[in-house]
């Protein structure tokens, strides 16, 4: 998918392969994220979407993307926008995903600015 494509591309390679000792574990990633640490949290919501290093499970991702977005983690707000406009692992929303995207927008992420 074009959008998953694109929120991964924009991690840089962070995962790496499974060979490369300098990437962040599935381990690493939770501790942090559970800390609050929003950066962690919307790599988490990654994971999840795309089954990088867990299986993958859309509501998890949604949760973690939830909880980056609400720290004005600006990719993490678009990429709720999208699962609720498309109705990945939650209820379709329009308007929420308006508002979302909207939010991402206004926080520099310019991926938003189609909207």
């Amino acid at each position: 998918m074009k959008i998953e494509g694109k929120s991964w591309a924009n991690k840089g390679g962070f995962y790496g392969k499974t060979q490369n000792k300098s990437m962040k574990s599935y381990q690493q990633v939770i501790t942090m994220a559970k800390q609050s640490d929003k950066e962690s949290q919307y790599e988490l919501g990654l994971m999840y979407e795309l089954g990088v290093g867990v299986e993958k499970d859309l509501k998890q991702a949604f949760d973690w993307y939830e909880k980056s977005a609400n720290q004005e983690h600006a990719k993490a707000q678009y990429n709720l926008g999208i699962f609720l406009a498309l109705g990945k692992g939650v209820e379709k929303d329009i308007r929420q995903s308006k508002h979302w995207i909207r939010r991402a927008n206004e926080n520099g992420y310019s991926g938003a600015s189609i909207f």
